[in-house]
């Protein structure tokens, strides 16, 4: 994939990695991200910033969706999560911004 990825640790205390996320914008606007502590998927409900505000918003105000239906190609789906997965597992340390 050759898009642009953020990933950061929101220091949440779910495991003893706080909380790793990992998000992309879609070609739509909308962002799909993961969380890996939480072992979640989403893809935001509408057009959204790439940044940690604007996904953490969209996160705790549940305006998301399933990844499923905005990445109907199942090897493209795949290899995002896998992208992002990767990503949010690299994240070190604690911090929002």
């Amino acid at each position: 994939m050759s898009q642009k990825i953020i990933s950061f640790n929101t220091g949440r205390g779910y495991t003893e990695h706080g909380q790793r996320i990992a998000a992309m914008q879609l070609n739509d606007g909308r962002v799909v991200f993961v969380d890996v502590d939480r072992g979640i998927r989403y893809v935001t409900a509408e057009r959204c910033e790439l940044t940690q505000r604007a996904v953490m918003r969209a996160y705790d105000y549940n305006d998301t969706g399933c990844e499923w239906a905005a990445i109907p190609d199942c090897a493209t789906r795949e290899a995002i999560i896998g992208e992002l997965e990767a990503a949010a597992r690299a994240v070190q340390g604690c911090g929002y911004e």
